[in-house]
């Protein structure tokens, strides 16, 4: 009897959870108000300029970056927002704003990457934005995978794409989550409104949480040959998935049964 009142009891609780929001924490936001830091220059530079520099008002506050298009390579500057984390902290996200025009010369374009650490401190992988101007189609094309040819595609227009037809300021963003033991990446396009425009979803078997899988690494232009390219509100926030635990009634149904049966114990 005593078995089973504790064996109810404890699938009674299995069955009532409440997810518990997110409660997210800005770990690193630069808007390049004051200067740059967090930013560093790799065969390319990263230079703050006032709002409405090259006819490009900032998505925010009255200043922005804009970068080159590579000194010694097209090879672009990078961030470490704030620091490698080898630890996995309940998913985390990063938003990069990005000027896009699709007035750009045919064949150029630009890669976006934000990579994940391993458990062991080691690079894991890369989830890149590609955004190409395509020679085929004229279209300016945005899409996702996890390796860059350090030049911008032409084939975008048969993969998963969103074409860009207005310019203006858009926001690339990573969200980084457990999907039941595995990572699972979204690689988000926005709009200045916040509206999503376009999703590429990334996940490998091999990316397990938190045996493989750690925090969060670098941004990186891996690639960039619009020179000039304008940049704003780069942001790392982490502790951002949501998590399911028992109802609060859940567990006092536990200890009330416990104490009942312990009762029943001491009397018999």
């Amino acid at each position: 009897m005593n078995k089973t009142i504790v064996c109810s009891l404890a699938a009674f609780a299995m069955n009532s959870v409440v997810v518990v929001e997110a409660s997210a924490t800005l770990v690193f936001d630069q808007g390049f108000e004051s200067d740059t830091s967090g930013w560093l220059d790799f065969n390319s530079s990263v230079t703050r300029v006032a709002s409405g520099t090259g006819g490009v008002a900032s998505a925010g506050g009255s200043s922005h970056a804009i970068l080159d298009n590579g000194q010694e390579s097209q090879t672009g500057a990078f961030t470490r927002f704030g620091g490698y984390s080898s630890v996995w902290p309940n998913g985390f996200k990063t938003t990069q704003q990005v000027y896009l025009d699709p007035t750009w010369a045919s064949g150029t374009g630009f890669d976006w990457s934000v990579a994940v650490s391993g458990s062991d401190g080691a690079h894991q992988r890369d989830f890149i934005f590609h955004v190409a101007k395509d020679t085929s189609t004229n279209s300016l094309l945005v899409g996702g995978s996890n390796n860059s040819n350090f030049a911008a595609r032409q084939d975008l227009d048969t993969l998963n794409s969103y074409a860009v037809t207005q310019a203006g300021w858009y926001t690339f963003e990573h969200i980084f989550s457990d999907m039941a033991g595995q990572l699972a990446v979204d690689l988000n396009l926005l709009d200045a409104g916040g509206s999503t425009l376009f999703t590429e979803t990334r996940t490998d078997s091999a990316d397990l949480i938190p045996s493989v899988v750690g925090g969060n690494r670098y941004g990186w232009f891996t690639f960039n040959d619009i020179d000039g390219l304008a940049i704003d509100n780069t942001r790392l926030e982490t502790g951002t998935q949501s998590v399911s635990v028992p109802e609060p009634a859940s567990l006092s149904l536990i200890a009330l049964g416990l104490l009942g049966i312990a009762a029943r114990r001491r009397k018999a």
